[in-house]
């Protein structure tokens, strides 16, 4: 394999192939675009962000994001996929490092995205590697969703902030104990597995996670880490606790 180069997806043809790549993740019913051509060329011509991982000529991997000024001018990572072929291949962290010093050199404070909270590698990867702040729980947040693979679920999401500063982004490693006074919301080990087997299972696990982070969220509770053996691990911040 030809080393992965990541680059950004300028011209109308390599942008259709980011957007083949979302669509094979995300296959709609029937077919279609996740994202209109006309629509990601005018995100992209008035300076969004999109760039694809290639080897050689050959896609692995894209993501895109545009500006966002909720809470101060940043840029929101809308939509980030690699090929299941390649994903062991660590294409995920180099396109967030590719965004994080594309962000870097527009001067733009920090990066926010979504991602469910019931999917553990997703978790692990954001607030362990990367070292995300986890800055809200949404319930449904997408409303319902009809590809393929969220069909059926409810689109909870937890938002992420991720600040943009000089020098490498800086991991937090996993937390492999509970501090005192923290709390701990486990996380099924397969939610994709358990809905397979089955939905009504994985839905009360969703409501059950989706209460505890607002509860905690509403007494005062943040995220500071996360472990596999642990789940999340969230600390008091108002208490100190």
């Amino acid at each position: 394999m030809e080393p992965i180069v990541i680059r950004e997806l300028l011209s109308i043809s390599d942008q259709n192939l980011g957007l083949d790549l979302f669509d094979a993740i995300w296959p709609i019913p029937g077919g279609g675009r996740e994202i209109p051509e006309n629509l990601m060329q005018a995100f992209v011509h008035n300076g969004s962000y999109f760039s694809g991982a290639f080897s050689g000529d050959e896609i692995l991997g894209a993501t895109f994001g545009f500006i966002g000024i909720n809470g101060g001018t940043h840029l929101h990572s809308h939509m980030s996929a690699v090929l299941p072929e390649s994903r062991d291949l660590g294409i995920g962290a180099l396109m967030k490092y590719h965004q994080f010093n594309w962000a870097l050199g527009r001067e733009i404070p920090f990066i926010s995205w979504t991602f469910d909270p019931l999917i553990r590698k997703n978790a692990r990867f954001n607030i362990s590697k990367l070292g995300v702040e986890i800055s809200a729980y949404f319930p449904d947040f997408y409303g319902p969703m009809t590809d393929l693979v969220n069909a059926g679920d409810a689109s909870d999401r937890l938002m992420v902030k991720w600040r943009v500063t000089n020098g490498a982004p800086q991991s937090s490693d996993d937390l492999l104990e509970i501090p005192k006074g923290a709390i701990r919301i486990d996380i099924p080990e397969d939610i994709v597995a358990l809905r397979a087997k089955s939905v009504e299972e994985a839905m009360a696990e969703r409501l059950r996670v989706r209460t505890e982070f607002l509860t905690a969220f509403d007494n005062g509770y943040r995220v500071i880490g996360f472990s596999n053996a642990h789940g999340y691990i969230l600390s008091n911040v108002e208490s100190g606790k």
